[in-house]
C-alpha cells in the first residue's frame, strides 16, 4: 500500500484519507459528538469542516453543494489569518457565489486562491490546512450517490486534500458492503471506536457532579432515579444532564433557605439575609430535630428564641456539612481504590456504582462490605502495594484542591455553645488518611513475607504400647503427630491492622448524608416530585387527555362536554362504547347526532364528514384502531 500524508491529505494515486469511527446504536447524543469533534478539529487541526447529513444528499448534486458550501461559507468565521485582502476575497466570494454554483471546480479555484496565490499569506503560514468532510449517519446516505461523490473527490484529490469521516452505528462491514471493490480501493480506511454511553455518563458524574467542590447534591434515591432512567430508557448523556437541571430548578425552587445550597465562601453573607420566616423553615426540615435533642436544655431554648444565636449555630453546622461531604466523596474514591479488583466486583466498579450504596444506607454495616474487607485480608503484598500508592494519589489530589477553611465563625459570638461530636472530618481528617496509608505503606513494603512454623510432637508416652484393635488411641496419636502451629509473617500481622484500620476509617467517613444535620439543604432528595416529570407516562397522558380535555386546554366549553369538545374526544368516547369491530357509517351517525342532534341533514354535511374522518385518522395514528381486512367499511378496535 502506497503511502500519504495524512496531514495534507494528498494522494498521487487518487487514494483519500478516511477514518470510520464506530459510534455504537443506541445513542442519542452522537449530533453532540460529532458537534464535538467538529469543535476539536477545527481548533486543533484545520478550519474547513464540513458535515453532511443524510436528508442534505438526495443527489450527488446536493451533496457536493452543501460540501462546498460549507467550505467556502465556513472558512470565514474560524480562520486565524487577518489580512485585509483575504477578508476581501472571501467577503467578494460569499456575495457573489450561489448555492447552485457550488462545484467542485468552484471549490478548487476557490482553495488555490486561498492557499497558492496569495503570497502574504504565505509567508504567515506555509502548511496547507485540509478539508474535512463529515457524515454523521453513514448507514442512511444512498450508496449509489456515496459511490459517485467518492470518485469524483477521488479525481480532485491531486489538489484537494479532502479528509473524509464516517459516523457508523453498527460495524465496520457496513463500510464495505457499500462500497464495491473499485470504489473502497480509492479509500485508505482507519478505523476508530467511540466510548459507550455509560462511560461518558461516569465521566460526567465524577468529574461535575460527585465532587466536594460542587454546592449540590442528589440523595441516594434521587441519584439511582436519575442513573436508571438513562441506564434503562434513553442512553442519553444530555437527557441526564437536561434532569439534574430540572433537580436544581425544583430544589431551589421550594423556599429562600435553599440558598444556603452555594459556595463555602459565600456561606456568611447567604445565612445573615435569611429572613424570620426563612429561619423558620429551616426549623421545620426533618434533621433539625435529631439535631435538637441532642443539645442541653439552654441551647434548645436558644434555637427556638434567639435568631442571632440560631444563624451562629446554623453557619457551624453547614460548614461541618461541608467538610462531611469533602471527606464523604475522598472516601468513595479510596474504597473504589480498594474493591475495584475483588472478584465479582460486589460494591461497583464506578464511583457512580459506590455512592449510590453509600448514600443510601450505612455501607460499613452490609455484608458486601464485610466480605470485601475479609477479601481485602487476603491480599497479596504486591497487589496491597499498588492499592496503598493508588489511594495516596488520590487524597493527596483532592487536598490540592481542598477550600480554604474559615479559621473562626464571623459571626457575633455567644456564651452559649452548641454541642457536637468531637469527630473532626474535612481536610483534617484526610491529613489524618494520607499520614496512616504513608504508614502502611513503608512498613508493607519493608515487611517479611515469611511465616514461621513450629511442630508440637507428643513425647508422653511415645513408647507406650499401643494394644492391637485401639484404632481410637491409633488415631490420636496421628493427629498429634501431624498438628502445626502455624505464626503469621510480619507482612500478615501488618496487614491485618491495616484492614482494621480501613474499616474504622470508612466507618467514619462514609455515613450516610441523611445522617447529617440540616442535609435537605444540600442535597435533594424529592423523588415523588421530579419522577412525574422525567419519566413520562404516554398512555395515561393519551387516556387522560381524550377523556377529560379539559385537564389539559383549561377551557369552560369543553367542561361542558358534547359537542364543545373537541372531534376527536367525541369520537373517541364513542367508539369506546362499540365492541371489537366498528361500523363507520354507525360512528358517523352517532358522531353527527353528539354535535347536531336537532339537524336533520347532518350526515349529508361536507363539513361533518371531513370533521369524522380527520377524527378517526387521529385515533389510528394514536393507535386505537386500525383497518380491517374483514370487512372494508369496518375498523378494528385495538384497545379494550
Amino acid at each position: 500500500m502506497k503511502s500519504f500524508d495524512w496531514e495534507h491529505g494528498v494522494e498521487l494515486d487518487g487514494i483519500i484519507p478516511s477514518i470510520t469511527l464506530l459510534t455504537g446504536i443506541n445513542q442519542p447524543d452522537h449530533i453532540n459528538q460529532f458537534m464535538a469533534l467538529i469543535d476539536v478539529i477545527r481548533t486543533e487541526v484545520t478550519p474547513h469542516v464540513a458535515m453532511i447529513n443524510s436528508q442534505d444528499a438526495q443527489t450527488v448534486k446536493h451533496l457536493v453543494e452543501n460540501a462546498v458550501w460549507q467550505f467556502i461559507n465556513g472558512t470565514h468565521s474560524y480562520d486565524s489569518f487577518d489580512e485585509d485582502e483575504d477578508d476581501e476575497i472571501d467577503s467578494h466570494h460569499k456575495r457573489k457565489l450561489k448555492k447552485s454554483q457550488c462545484t467542485m471546480k468552484v471549490l478548487q479555484n476557490w482553495y488555490h486562491t486561498k492557499y497558492t496565490n496569495s503570497p502574504k499569506k504565505n509567508k504567515h503560514n506555509n502548511v496547507k490546512k485540509s478539508l474535512v468532510v463529515i457524515m454523521p449517519d453513514f448507514e442512511s446516505f444512498n450508496c449509489n450517490i456515496l459511490q459517485d461523490f467518492v470518485l469524483i473527490v477521488s479525481s480532485y484529490i491531486s489538489t484537494l486534500p479532502i479528509i473524509f469521516v464516517f459516523g457508523v452505528a453498527t460495524s465496520v462491514s457496513a463500510l464495505h458492503k457499500s462500497f464495491p471493490y473499485h470504489v473502497s480501493s480509492k479509500l485508505l480506511i482507519k478505523v476508530f471506536h467511540s466510548h459507550s454511553s455509560h462511560v461518558y455518563m461516569n465521566e460526567v458524574l465524577e468529574n461535575i457532579f460527585l465532587t466536594h467542590t460542587s454546592p449540590f447534591h442528589l440523595s441516594g434515591k434521587a441519584f439511582d432515579l436519575l442513573t436508571d432512567v438513562f441506564l434503562f430508557y434513553d442512553f442519553s448523556v444530555t437527557g441526564l444532564i437536561q434532569s439534574m437541571k430540572y433537580c436544581f430548578m425544583d430544589h431551589y425552587y421550594g423556599d429562600n433557605s435553599k440558598a444556603l445550597c452555594c459556595e463555602r465562601d459565600k456561606i456568611e453573607e447567604v445565612i445573615m439575609n435569611l429572613t424570620d420566616e426563612d429561619l423558620e423553615n429551616i426549623r421545620q426540615l426533618p434533621s433539625f430535630r435529631p439535631f435538637l435533642q441532642q443539645q442541653d436544655c439552654k441551647t434548645k431554648i436558644g434555637l427556638f428564641e434567639n435568631d442571632n444565636f440560631f444563624r451562629e449555630a446554623l453557619y457551624k453546622e453547614i460548614n461541618k456539612l461541608h467538610d462531611y461531604i469533602h471527606s464523604f466523596y475522598t472516601c468513595v474514591r479510596l474504597l473504589l481504590v480498594f474493591v475495584k479488583d475483588v472478584p465479582k466486583n460486589i460494591l461497583g466498579k464506578s464511583v457512580r456504582e459506590i455512592y449510590a450504596k453509600c448514600s443510601a444506607e450505612s455501607i460499613t454495616t452490609t455484608p458486601e462490605f464485610k466480605e470485601c474487607m475479609q477479601l481485602l485480608n487476603f491480599q497479596s503484598q504486591v497487589k496491597l502495594i499498588e492499592s496503598l500508592k493508588s489511594a495516596v494519589k488520590v487524597v493527596t489530589s483532592v487536598l490540592q484542591t481542598s477550600p480554604v477553611r474559615p479559621l473562626r465563625s464571623p459571626l457575633k459570638n455567644h456564651q452559649r455553645n452548641v454541642t457536637h461530636d468531637n469527630d473532626q472530618l474535612g481536610e483534617c481528617f484526610l491529613i489524618t488518611i494520607k499520614v496512616h496509608l504513608l504508614t502502611f505503606l513503608r512498613q508493607i513494603e519493608n515487611a517479611n513475607n515469611e511465616a514461621t512454623i513450629f511442630t508440637n510432637m507428643d513425647t508422653d508416652d511415645d513408647h507406650a504400647d499401643i494394644l492391637p484393635g485401639n484404632r481410637y488411641k491409633l488415631k490420636e496419636k496421628l493427629l498429634k503427630a501431624t498438628r502445626v502451629d502455624k505464626i503469621q509473617s510480619e507482612f500478615e500481622m501488618i496487614r491485618s491492622r491495616f484492614v482494621s484500620y480501613v474499616d474504622e476509617m470508612f466507618t467514619k467517613g462514609l455515613q450516610p448524608p441523611h445522617t447529617q444535620p440540616f442535609h435537605e439543604i444540600l442535597f435533594f432528595s424529592d423523588v415523588a416530585n421530579i419522577k412525574k416529570h422525567i419519566i413520562g407516562s404516554p398512555r395515561g397522558a393519551i387516556h387522560t387527555a381524550l377523556s377529560n380535555p379539559v385537564h389539559y386546554l383549561q377551557c369552560s366549553c369543553c367542561a361542558a362536554g358534547g359537542w364543545a369538545a373537541p372531534d376527536v374526544c367525541v369520537a373517541h368516547a364513542l367508539h369506546r362504547e362499540c365492541g371489537k369491530h366498528i361500523n363507520l357509517y354507525d360512528w358517523l351517525q352517532a358522531f353527527a347526532a353528539v354535535l347536531r342532534p336537532d339537524d336533520d341533514t347532518r350526515l349529508e354535511d361536507t363539513d361533518m364528514q371531513v370533521r369524522f374522518t380527520r377524527a378517526v385518522a387521529e385515533l389510528q395514528f394514536l393507535g386505537f384502531i386500525k383497518s380491517s381486512k374483514r370487512k372494508t367499511d369496518h375498523v378494528m378496535r385495538l384497545t379494550w
